[in-house]
Formats: C-alpha cells, structure tokens, sequence
C-alpha cells in the first residue's frame, strides 16, 4: 500500500510539470512575431518598367516592385520625386509624392508606426456591415512631345526633358501619319510606354511631359490606321499642296564633366545624370580632354556633338536650348 501511495504521488507531481511546460509552450507559441521593418525612401523616378517603378535614391538605382496591395496616392511619371514604403524585398507598401523640402535619403521603421490607431471592437451581438474593398485607381495617360531620334520597327525612340524615352507601337496605336527621324509627335502614353495615339506635334507646342484629363482607357475608342508607304502609281498626280517644310533639328548646349572617352564616345555626367556623346569627324574639337574635365558641348538631339569646348570656370553644370 505504502508503495503504490508513493507512485500516485510521483505520478501527479509529474503530471502538474507536463501541464506547466505545455502551457509555457503555449504561450510561447501564441506571442506574434515581430512584424518585418520597412524602410522609407526618398528618390528620383527614373523610369516605370511594367510593374517597377526604377528610382535614384543616394545610393543608386532602386527597382520597386508595385503590387495589388501598394497604395498608390496618384499616378508618378518620370523626373518626379516621390515617398515609398518598402519591405526588405522592395515590395511597395505605399508610395506618395515627397514634400519639396524633404532630401534624398533612406530611413527605416516599423510598419504601422504612422498609421492610425486600430478602431475599437464592436460590442458582441453586433451585426458589423463587410467594408468594400478600395478600387484600384486606373493610371492617367502621358502627354509626350518630342523629337523623334530613331524609328526601331515598333518602337519610336524620342527625347525628352529627362532623357531618352522607348515609345512602344501596338496595333491598338492610332497613327496619324508616318514619321521618321526629325519629326515632332505629340503621343499619348501609357505609363507602360505604350502609345494608344500618335500625331504630328503643332509648331507652337514646345517639348515636354504632362499629364492627360481622365483615365486610360480599357478599349480603344476608334479603330487604329495604319499608313502604308505612298508608291508611284497610289500617289495622286493632281495633288497640287505642298507640305510644310521641316524645322531644322535644333540643338542644346550642355556643361558636364567627362567621366570616360571610348574612341568617339564621350560619357559625361549633367545635372541630370549620365550622358553619352558620340563625336563625328565634322565635330569642332577645341583642346583635348580627359576625367574629371569640365567641358561646353553643342549637341543635336540624338546627341552628336557639333562642337565641345572647355567650359569656363563660373559655368554650372546643366543643359539649355536655344
């Protein structure tokens, strides 16, 4: 008796232990993990790749990946500043336009630090209504105008305020005409770089980038025209208008230090990032240069040199037109 008392003693008390450490574990299993840091950033839009946006932050080049749950304040085009929440794999959280005052620059936190405080819990019994989910805002569409530099079959290579842009020809293009090396279009872009229309730009309509009233939309609204090359025997005879003689190509002058020379290649730094020159035999060369010069070069648009000089002392770096 006295032995079997003595195992219903040893038997409980190693009960009551199993029984604690399973309720440890539980509660070790039941505290939430930390959530993942995020960081902030602060950069430059260089360009949006399908689903990235492509930045320059003090570092270097960023790709942001956009997903379904980004939220996006408005639609972002190239050259604007903006604000984004990142996870450690560069998913965006949410992304803004940064204040004027605010630098590049990178910080971290923990998500949920700025946001609003989560709303009390409805009383039980309380029948709570299901919140609709927020509609994904439809992007708005780019108004373009520039210098068309190269006419890569689907593709219309043309210059901007912010650098060389890829403008992508679909079926769904509607063409206005032909164009080739020279012309300026005026082409309402997608912010995949798609173009759903392109026409001549008017001679009063100076170069640069905006965006369009409204939203893309889903379907073309008329069908696309393509424009077969004239031959002699389609071309009308009894045509007697003249077309508009072209403006000649114009040029821009840039003040930027060379970074490296490749033959006749010249890679120049701007204020706005990299450039790259090419040098042709009737450009006017005065002196010879090598890294870290700072020099004074008359381009054309698709960026062959007519002269390079050394720029004086009180030139700032930077780019201007005629």
């Amino acid at each position: 008796m006295i032995f079997v008392a003595c195992l219903g003693i040893l038997g409980s008390q190693s009960l009551s232990a199993a029984e604690g450490e399973g309720k440890q574990v539980a509660q070790t299993s039941s505290r939430p993990s930390p959530p993942p840091k995020t960081r902030t950033i602060i950069a430059d839009l260089l360009m949006i790749d399908g689903a990235f946006y492509v930045v320059r932050g003090e570092r270097g080049e960023i790709r942001i990946e956009i997903t379904t749950e980004t939220q996006l304040a408005e639609s972002f085009t190239f050259g604007d500043r903006i604000k984004a929440i990142l996870l450690p794999n560069d998913k965006a959280i949410a992304i803004t336009k940064a204040q004027p005052d605010e630098p590049i620059g990178t910080q971290s936190r923990v998500p949920g630090t700025t946001a609003s405080p989560p709303s009390a819990a409805p009383p039980s019994g309380t029948k709570t209504e299901p919140t609709a989910p927020t509609p994904n805002v439809s992007p708005n569409v780019r108004i373009i105008i520039a210098d068309i530099l190269m006419v890569d079959k689907n593709f219309y290579i043309i210059r901007s305020d912010y650098g060389e842009i890829q403008i992508e020809v679909t079926p769904h293009t509607q063409l206005s005409e032909s164009f080739e090396f020279g012309d300026r279009i005026k082409a309402r872009v997608t912010p995949q770089d798609k173009a759903l229309s392109i026409v001549r730009a008017s001679p009063d309509e100076s170069p640069g980038i905006r965006l369009e009233e409204g939203l893309v939309p889903s379907i073309p609204t008329a069908p696309s025209i393509v424009i077969a090359p004239e031959s002699e025997s389609t071309r009308p005879k009894n045509n007697t208008s003249t077309p508009a003689p072209k403006a000649p190509p114009k040029f821009r002058t840039v003040v930027a230090e060379v970074l490296m020379i490749d033959e006749n290649i010249y890679i120049v730094r701007g204020d706005r990032g990299e450039i790259r020159i090419e040098v042709t035999p009737q450009t006017t060369i005065s002196g010879s240069f090598k890294f870290g010069d700072r020099i004074k070069a008359k381009l054309l648009p698709n960026d062959i040199a007519l002269s390079i000089e050394p720029a004086q002392p009180d030139q700032s770096l930077g780019t201007q037109t005629p």
